[in-house]
């Protein structure tokens, strides 16, 4: 169950555990029983002073206040900056993601094999089928024509 505290000097309030130190002026803290705690939760700034001056019986100094508001400002930039660390480091992974999966189309594009006579990618992949039928019509004459051969380019008929 969370444990709600105050800073009877700053009017801070804290969640979880016993015996923490204030963070902005360093005294210990207070608890609040839970319905205390719902209500400061609910409540603006100013409501909040009025209410934790009424239940502690002193007034809240503007110093207090506002330290309460610079170590809370000073949190928030702090914060900012590390969500603003965070999308660079985001941003650089990213790109070298990009970066990457570009290299590899580059690379599956540089391994598909071309004509050498035309260039072309238009090629047709000579079948152990297409030799063996070659060879039963032909004999071994039908066979030479592609031997060594691998691909047929579909746009010029070179055999390589």
């Amino acid at each position: 169950m969370r444990v709600k505290l105050i800073c009877e000097s700053c009017g801070d309030i804290e969640f979880d555990g016993d015996n923490y130190q204030c963070p902005i002026c360093n005294i210990n803290l207070t608890k609040v029983g839970f319905i205390d705690g719902h209500k400061l939760m609910r409540m603006n700034g100013k409501k909040r002073i009025q209410w934790l001056e009424n239940k502690l019986g002193h007034p809240i100094s503007e110093k207090m206040i506002n330290m309460r508001r610079e170590y809370y400002k000073k949190q928030d930039e702090e914060e900012q900056q590390r969500l603003k660390e965070e999308r660079e480091k985001y941003k650089r992974k990213a790109t070298q993601n990009a970066i990457e999966y570009g290299r590899r189309l580059l690379e599956e594009k540089n391994n598909v094999p071309k004509c050498p006579i035309c260039g072309s990618t238009n090629l047709k992949k000579i079948t152990i089928t297409t030799r063996v039928v070659k060879t039963a019509a032909f004999g071994t004459i039908g066979a030479i024509d592609d031997a060594g051969k691998t691909y047929k380019c579909e746009n010029c008929g070179s055999k390589f």
